[in-house]
């Protein structure tokens, strides 16, 4: 059995693919299998991702026959994970430090009460030069004051324990933020947590979902935190910032 389970979901992003796969390969943690779903892509994915197959037999590929949606997907991808730890990679980004899973193992070894670890992230345009970086809260109790506000953590970047996950549902029917809702269930099942580096690199472009709809990613959000009333801190304040994000992206 892997001691981790890395899960890449992947839809037409056959050009930046190698680049994730790439980053996981060159991981210094080597316990892990590596499952990538492909949601029926119509570019060069298919391909791609068999050449890496070949080479490394811990990769397990999935090619849906039709295109299902990135929840199913997800939640397809944690039904087969084997590992104590699962850990996500989107098709988009990358890892960007060779030591990132052992750092993370090693941060659960040495604080059992938690459940969930991410990381802070580099942030790169389509081309792959750097434009900012995502700089997040690091400890339990201020990621839970923050959290109803905005989400705490780059999906890209967590590792979560896997048995907690499946217990807390998987990932919820969301259009966007799914991520996000897993985060909170996760929370009420134990402690969460950032380290303090940049071991990842988030692509923001121009077809990515959050972008290219806001109004519908406010929606998604008020409808996520509205279920954790009582259950983190600053519930009504959260609300109304939400509510507000919804008006602006309309004027927008």
């Amino acid at each position: 059995m892997p001691k981790v389970s890395i899960i890449i979901i992947t839809y037409n992003r056959a050009k930046y693919l190698p680049r994730a796969i790439d980053s996981v390969l060159a991981q210094k943690f080597y316990d892990w299998e590596l499952i990538i779903i492909d949601d029926n892509s119509a570019d060069d994915t298919n391909e791609i991702v068999s050449q890496y197959v070949k080479i490394n037999q811990t990769i397990k590929f999935i090619r849906n026959e039709s295109n299902v949606g990135i929840v199913k997907c997800r939640n397809q991808a944690l039904s087969m994970c084997k590992g104590k730890y699962v850990a996500i990679l989107d098709s988009d980004d990358l890892w960007t430090d060779e030591n990132k899973l052992l750092k993370q193992l090693n941060f659960f070894k040495q604080n059992p009460d938690h459940v969930l670890c991410g990381t802070m992230a580099g942030v790169i345009g389509e081309d792959g030069a750097p434009t900012g970086k995502i700089i997040y809260k690091t400890d339990d109790s201020e990621i839970r004051e923050k959290l109803l506000f905005s989400n705490q953590f780059v999906h890209s970047s967590v590792v979560y324990l896997r048995d907690v996950a499946n217990k807390a549902g998987g990932y919820g029917n969301f259009g966007v933020g799914e991520d996000y809702d897993l985060f909170f269930r996760l929370g009420l099942k134990g402690k969460i947590a950032n380290l303090p580096e940049l071991m990842v690199n988030y692509r923001r472009h121009a077809d990515g979902i959050t972008w290219t709809n806001k109004l519908f990613s406010a929606r998604e959000h008020l409808r996520i935190i509205r279920q954790y009333r009582g259950k983190y801190p600053y519930y009504c304040l959260a609300v109304i910032k939400a509510r507000l994000r919804i008006i602006i992206s309309r004027i927008q």
